[in-house]
């Protein structure tokens, strides 16, 4: 039992600097959400991380999920990982640039409702190339309530009819 504790504790490290949380929301051109998300912003060493996770609706209802993280230096891996799912197992597409990394694919919208509201609620963590940044739930008011609001305005029904 001793070695398999050691060997975690020397595999993965710990992260003490703070996670900055933000809401994305990206209008289209009549002023309707079409995107929306959490942006975390990460510190570490000299290192900068912009990671995103967002839903786009796509004109067949389907929902599009992105996971993305941007450095200022080269990342070869990373994951969000909440209580109950990780997005890795969530998005089957993978691409890896030189600044970044994005997992993406069409999801169902409740996979994707089930992990935002774990997310949000419970927070979670963000391993980039086996530095672990955990943040606590419920992620403040304000981007709750900012998500929750470009969600609901994009998945309105209203907006389709108009058209």
């Amino acid at each position: 039992m001793f070695k398999l504790i050691f060997f975690f504790i020397s595999f993965s490290t710990l992260a003490f600097g703070d996670v900055k949380i933000n809401s994305i929301i990206k209008l289209d051109e009549k002023k309707v959400p079409n995107e929306c998300g959490l942006g975390f912003l990460l510190e570490e060493n000299n290192l900068l991380f912009n990671a995103a996770i967002s839903i786009k609706k796509l004109d067949n209802k389907d929902t599009l999920s992105i996971f993305k993280v941007e450095s200022n230096g080269k990342i070869k891996s990373a994951d969000l990982i909440t209580a109950t799912s990780k997005i890795s197992k969530l998005l089957n597409k993978k691409e890896i640039g030189k600044s970044g990394l994005k997992f993406y694919g069409v999801t169902p919208q409740d996979s994707m409702t089930f992990f935002f509201q774990d997310l949000l609620i419970n927070g979670g963590q963000i391993i980039i190339d086996e530095v672990l940044y955990e943040f606590q739930g419920p992620i403040d008011s304000k981007v709750r309530l900012e998500y929750l609001f470009c969600t609901g305005e994009m998945f309105l029904p209203n907006y389709n009819e108009n058209e």
